[in-house]
């Protein structure tokens, strides 16, 4: 199904903005409607592209606006933290890894995070990434990054079908609670 011209132009507004590190045009693209996790022609998400670029403001952005942080692009099954390890972006690295990335999965050649860092001769950033892996340390806390979690949760808890489904959730929880209350009353 095609996307209709309106959400095609937002969504082309929040690459634009990602691509350029523009924080406000995120944010604006964001409320007018785009698409957080939105494809281009090449599969890739707007989060993909600031990694890529070296934009962690924009990162940061998209991730508290509730972006995927382990969605891999069509072409090579990267995800943003292959691009940010590739591109030798140990802030943005930190940043997704605060937001949950996962080390551990790899592009369609095999090549997990660790190893794009190794192979564009990044070896501190690799080293880093190979630490973590190896639990020897810690993954950086949301807070050690200035990721706010909480407008990333609060993104990501928003209703997907909108206000009627919003209701019926409610509704559901309302039945839960009256049945976890009273035990004779069932959901």
């Amino acid at each position: 199904m095609a996307q209709n011209f309106t959400q095609q132009a937002l969504n082309e507004r929040l690459f634009i903005a990602a691509d350029l590190d523009d924080v406000p045009a995120i944010k604006q693209a964001l409320k007018d409607g785009a698409d957080v996790d939105a494809r281009n022609d090449r599969q890739s998400t707007p989060l993909d592209r600031a990694a890529w670029s070296g934009h962690t403001d924009a990162a940061k952005a998209l991730l508290e606006a509730g972006a995927e942080v382990n969605t891999s692009n069509g072409a090579t099954q990267s995800t943003a933290l292959h691009w940010a390890a590739w591109k030798g972006n140990t802030v943005a690295a930190r940043a997704l890894l605060a937001a949950g990335a996962d080390l551990a999965l790899k592009d369609k050649d095999g090549n997990t995070p660790i190893d794009k860092a190794r192979s564009q001769k990044h070896p501190e950033l690799a080293n880093y990434l190979q630490s973590i892996a190896n639990s020897t340390i810690k993954r950086p806390t949301p807070k050690e990054v200035g990721l706010d979690m909480n407008k990333r949760n609060a993104a990501l808890a928003k209703p997907i079908v909108g206000e009627h489904t919003a209701k019926v959730v409610t509704g559901m929880e309302a039945q839960r609670q009256a049945a976890l209350n009273d035990p004779s009353e069932g959901i």
